[in-house]
């Protein structure tokens, strides 16, 4: 089966965005028949998105109200490689590729960060958590995960992640969870610079954020790590060319759940709740798909293919998972835009096409 497709970025040239003019764009009403109502849980009532140019130069923020799907477009510029998160009360920009800084926000003040980053040259940032009142930071670029106080921006430490990584000495380590209080996991994917990228294994890390320090590893294939906020005695961890594992984080146990073989294609994003997870992946074609993982038993249910490329995937707290999806080589003509599925039925809420955006979007996260 293909492995997990790793987008390396070619060098972008430095590029600014004309000023952003905010659009309110017309309300798409989220679809009711494939869920019920649309309610949002209490505190979580916006998405917060970062969208892309076609060819990665530029990039703006949007948002989109939860419950009527309302979509503000071009609030403020981003880089043409930004990452969303939010962790703790912050809403977290990554600029990554390039640029290796970090903006920290509060959520719907877009006028001017409340603290900027620059961190080393060269470190990438990808995924960040808030634990223990420090912004811990992953860096595709380095051996170490930043540490960061986010009221100054100041840092404060470093993870040593020198124990994952290949003979480059760098573990190329992205995604990142917290599970039980004062524990973080990261996925490295370890691919070898110095022999044309090619993969060198990969592994999970434990880590203590009182301590900051790794206190257990895991070897895997390429790997990425997710967990269901629900459940945090229980880490996912999707191994390219593998398939995906359920670890017992209490016994420190992995167990195998289902194969690549058995799925059809690579699981190239997961977002669960509840004991479910809806995947995208993609095949040998490089065709894309969406579907449904049981977390318990590792049965797969498609529930559609997609004629876009699928950038990323991003659960909130009403069991949604977001897909940014964007026109694919195969079909340039598809449109860019937002799927949203509902994870505990397993089914698309928009079953009319997707919440369109000025540019496409690329990362997801809601507060």
């Amino acid at each position: 089966m293909a492995p997990r497709l790793q987008l390396l970025l070619p060098l972008l040239l430095s590029a600014c965005v004309p000023e952003a003019e905010v659009k309110n764009t017309p309300t798409h009403v989220p679809d009711t028949d494939t869920a019920e109502g649309t309610d949002t849980p209490e505190g979580l009532s916006t998405a917060v998105v970062s969208t892309i140019s076609e060819d990665y130069a530029v990039g703006a923020l949007a948002t989109v109200g939860l419950s009527d799907w309302h979509i503000t477009d071009e609030i403020v510029d981003l880089t043409g490689d930004t990452v969303l998160r939010t962790s703790g009360d912050r809403v977290f920009a990554l600029h990554r590729f390039t640029y290796d800084t970090v903006r920290i926000y509060q959520p719907g003040d877009w006028s001017a960060p409340e603290v900027e980053v620059a961190l080393a040259d060269g470190a990438n940032p990808h995924d960040v958590e808030m634990c223990g009142g420090l912004a811990f930071i992953t860096q595709y670029g380095r051996n170490d995960i930043a540490v960061i106080d986010p009221d100054t921006g100041i840092l404060v430490g470093a993870v040593d992640l020198s124990s994952l990584a290949d003979s480059d000495g760098i573990p190329e380590v992205s995604t990142m969870v917290q599970g039980a209080p004062g524990t973080l996991y990261v996925g490295a994917h370890n691919f070898d610079r110095n022999a044309d990228w090619v993969s060198a294994g990969g592994g999970v890390a434990e880590i203590d954020c009182e301590s900051q320090a790794v206190t257990h590893t895991w070897s895997f294939e390429t790997a990425d790590v997710y967990i269901d906020p629900e459940d945090t005695d229980h880490l996912y961890v999707y191994a390219t060319g593998d398939g995906l594992y359920r670890l017992d984080t209490t016994t420190r146990e992995p167990a195998f759940l289902v194969s690549e073989d058995d799925l059809g294609a690579a699981v190239v994003g997961l977002a669960a709740s509840a004991g479910q997870a809806v995947v995208t992946t993609t095949d040998d074609a490089y065709a894309y798909g969406v579907g449904c993982i049981a977390l318990d038993t590792g049965a797969f249910d498609p529930i559609e293919a997609v004629d876009n490329y699928l950038i990323s995937i991003d659960a909130n707290s009403a069991g949604e998972a977001w897909v940014s999806a964007r026109s694919h080589w195969s079909n340039p003509a598809a449109p860019n835009g937002l799927l949203v599925y509902d994870i505990p039925t397993c089914s698309a809420r928009t079953t009319t096409g997707p919440l369109s955006t000025v540019l496409a979007p690329f990362s997801v996260a809601f507060y």
